[in-house]
């Protein structure tokens, strides 16, 4: 392998190897992934099966918390994958889904405290004193 190869292959792997996925309690209904090939992560939202059959409106609402003090970590909540691809795969009986953009990470992703949807509570994590918060509506 040469030594360019090589060193390529260090800083891309060192910029993700240290980050910090925290644990969060809501596997069913969230997961962490990156954005295309773009080194942007991304949090995705499933809703239950059951809140589409019940709803044609889903309202979502995720609490987020976060170490230090930062005006802005996540931003706002999108359709997954785009509008017409939900839709379809919506008919085809796969859940809703829309996801978030995690703003200027390096050390940590941001840890779901808390998803509802329709005000209804869909799972929740403890949340930790002396964090940032943040609250998204969709």
């Amino acid at each position: 392998m040469s030594i360019t190869l090589f060193t390529l292959l260090v800083l891309c792997a060192g910029a993700t190897l240290g980050l910090i996925v925290p644990q969060h309690y809501c596997d069913e209904h969230f997961r962490y992934a990156m954005k295309n090939e773009e080194q942007i992560y991304i949090g995705i939202f499933s809703a239950p099966n059951a809140a589409l059959k019940v709803n044609s409106v889903l309202n979502w609402r995720a609490t987020f918390e976060m170490e230090g003090k930062r005006d802005l970590f996540v931003g706002p909540m999108n359709t997954y994958p785009n509008k017409t691809e939900a839709a379809t795969n919506i008919v085809r009986g796969m859940p809703a889904e829309v996801f978030v953009e995690f703003l200027n990470i390096t050390t940590a992703l941001p840890k779901l405290t808390s998803l509802y949807i329709n005000d209804r509570q869909v799972c929740s994590s403890e949340k930790c004193e002396l964090k940032m918060h943040i609250s998204l509506l969709f």
